[in-house]
């Protein structure tokens, strides 16, 4: 009975995937017609939709914000995958962060090229996306905003994708902690956003490191051979939100 159960949760789990409705960055598919996808109307709909142009002067320093607390000494890389739309980096269970009174397990990183999200309207090369999830559901996001410059020795030892095929998927067990990729001051941007791809659930807490981090040109260039060409959402209304800041 347990075999029939189990094989019954595959074919479910198969076809529920396979009916995922497809979305790109180009043509019929691309973010402007996101919402009329069935499934991502919250794309459309939401007016706390990310990502945003991060305006310094309008933001407002908050002494209260909380500390981010790392608890990533335990993480591992389990697989990388270019799943079409990014270069995704999946992590095993073990690894998390406290921020808010709240645990938000580590899940995966991705990159976008060029950055998302950009600080009084400049656009970095890359930026990198640390998705965090709670038990609650809620999500929060770590955006690490990418500049050209010298070589980051750390995120080599991500080396294996190099070998990835277009749309393929690598197995591995790397130990990584994402807290050493981190810029060292982590000074933050914070505000209540969304998933910048689709279903663009409206749930999330954003962290943008108000300083970048260096890689050098063919590091950038490694990462963008994965992902196709302008991989970013258009920038959305801030619709009234407010923007927080560290000191």
């Amino acid at each position: 009975m347990k075999k029939i159960l189990i094989s019954a949760g595959l074919f479910s789990t198969i076809f529920t995937l396979a009916q995922q409705p497809h979305w790109s960055y180009d043509g019929k598919e691309s973010p402007e017609h996101w919402s009329e996808i069935k499934g991502n109307e919250k794309c459309g709909q939401s007016k706390t939709q990310s990502p945003i142009n991060i305006v310094t002067l309008k933001t407002k320093v908050d002494k209260n914000l909380g500390k981010l607390n790392f608890n990533y000494s335990t993480g591992d890389v389990k697989d990388i995958e270019d799943n079409g739309h990014s270069l995704q980096f999946d992590f095993k269970d073990g690894s998390f962060i406290n921020y808010g009174g709240k645990k938000y397990t580590l899940m995966q990183f991705h990159a976008h090229e060029e950055s998302e999200h950009t600080i009084n309207g400049m656009r970095y090369p890359l930026e990198l996306h640390f998705v965090h999830k709670a038990a609650d559901g809620s999500v929060l996001v770590i955006g690490v905003m990418v500049k050209e410059g010298q070589e980051n020795s750390y995120f080599e030892k991500l080396k294996v994708f190099k070998n990835l095929a277009k749309n393929s998927k690598e197995e591995s067990d790397i130990v990584f902690n994402p807290e050493k990729m981190y810029p060292k001051n982590k000074g933050y941007y914070t505000y209540f956003g969304s998933l910048t791809t689709p279903p663009c659930s409206d749930n999330v807490t954003w962290i943008v490191f108000k300083n970048p981090i260096d890689m050098t040109e063919e590091e950038i260039e490694e990462i963008s051979k994965h992902l196709p060409k302008s991989n970013n959402r258009p920038l959305q209304p801030l619709n009234g939100r407010k923007v927080l800041s560290t000191k």
